[in-house]
């Protein structure tokens, strides 16, 4: 037990890193925009760089709401809290901020190439995360036949 709660503990804290630096990317946004867009993109028109600038701060946005569900999803699973129906709609929450994120991305993508692969990393998290809630889901129900046939 001491074990699992030490992976969770550590897990709560990386999460919490990660809005600290989600907060300190919104905080510079348009300073790492324009760095994004001149250096890597090669974009100098100010309607593409402020379309970037959108699609950061939208994409972060759907970062927010990824980071705080997981950080609600971890302190129910501390609670002892792992096959219940509160987690599989904190997965599906993040699912959907996880392709919110890859359309915002598209956008972006016709402007500048890495928002492309920010696209199909973030569809593919957002894979990976509806599958698991799907296992969950099925786990949930087959503990709830077992707990009616008792």
């Amino acid at each position: 037990m001491g074990y699992n709660n030490g992976i969770i503990r550590w897990t709560k804290i990386a999460t919490l890193m990660f809005i600290g630096i989600t907060v300190v990317g919104d905080i510079f946004g348009i300073v790492i925009t324009k760095y994004i867009a001149l250096i890597w993109a090669g974009v100098t028109e100010i309607e593409k760089i402020s379309m970037l600038a959108v699609v950061f701060y939208l994409g972060t946005v759907g970062a927010y709401v990824v980071l705080f569900s997981l950080l609600k999803l971890l302190t129910n699973m501390s609670k002892d809290k792992v096959f219940d129906r509160q987690n599989t709609k904190l997965m599906g929450i993040i699912t959907a901020a996880l392709i919110g994120i890859a359309v915002v991305c598209v956008a972006g993508g016709f402007i500048w190439f890495g928002c492309w692969e920010l696209t199909i990393v973030s569809l593919f998290m957002a894979l990976v995360v509806m599958s698991v809630k799907v296992v969950f889901d099925k786990a949930i129900t087959m503990k709830e036949e077992m707990d009616l046939t008792i």
